[in-house]
């Protein structure tokens, strides 16, 4: 009888820790419900990050930057004198088509302390009394250009953020007609003369670059600069244009 019971008592516990339905004695509903707790507690403490794997990744995340963050400044002003270099090259080289092209003279007009560039064509019959004058490439107008504290009127191109014109401290060029670093000769206004603190680079309707005088000239450069690297525009007296790059600290010229 005793061990009848002992196996009635069995089933019926198996039975009720086994049904999905149906009513279950206290004890063993509450023992059910402190194991279910449990792991409701171990699944939460397993979903989490502890402190020191916060900590290991914050400091992963930190040296990235250090390591990134200055490679993509010098990356950015690299592009951006490389940028401006490509423009003042290809402005040049305009230049020296549109003087061809209009049987005329063109150049380029870099005002240096404002850090602006423009492409101008000699409009032969313009100008007071048919005198001639200078106009802006860009204006569909052809009005006669001005030259206020000498930065020319008409739209301009501007250097980028963090260039200058300049070349820092090199003492030697790239080129046997820039033995020394120099910017392109002072620009003249319509009147023929001298705008302050300019250079220009003037093709003739040959396409050969010439001075005030419109004598052949081999001199003529732009130069600019943000400080680590300094590039340049450079004109051979035949016409040809050759763009350049070197360390600002030291004269070791490449070409573009």
């Amino acid at each position: 009888m005793g061990m009848a019971m002992i196996r009635a008592s069995n089933v019926f516990a198996i039975t009720y820790r086994v049904a999905p339905l149906g009513y279950q004695p206290a004890l063993l509903r509450r023992r059910f419900e402190n194991i279910d707790v449990r792991k409701t507690l171990r699944n939460k403490r397993q979903a989490g990050f502890s402190i020191l794997e916060l900590l290991v990744v914050v400091t992963i995340s930190v040296v990235i930057t250090v390591i990134a963050v200055p490679g993509y400044i010098k990356a950015s002003a690299y592009l951006r004198a490389s940028g401006d270099l490509r423009s003042l090259n290809g402005l040049t080289a305009l230049a020296k088509m549109r003087a061809a092209a209009d049987f005329t003279h063109a150049r380029v007009f870099a005002d240096l302390n404002g850090g602006t560039f423009q492409l101008e064509v000699w409009n032969k019959t313009g100008g007071v009394g048919g005198a001639g004058c200078w106009f802006a490439d860009l204006d569909p107008t052809r009005a006669c250009l001005t030259y206020a504290s000498g930065r020319p009127s008409g739209p301009v191109y501007t250097l980028a953020q963090g260039d200058t014109f300049g070349f820092g401290g090199l003492t030697t060029g790239p080129t046997p007609g820039q033995p020394a670093p120099a910017q392109a000769a002072t620009c003249l206004d319509n009147s023929a003369a001298a705008v302050a603190n300019s250079a220009c680079i003037v093709f003739n309707s040959r396409g050969v670059p010439i001075d005030n005088t419109g004598s052949p000239l081999g001199t003529g450069a732009f130069y600019l600069t943000n400080g680590a690297v300094v590039d340049g525009v450079t004109v051979s007296a035949t016409g040809s244009i050759q763009s350049w790059s070197s360390p600002a600290n030291t004269a070791s010229w490449y070409g573009q």
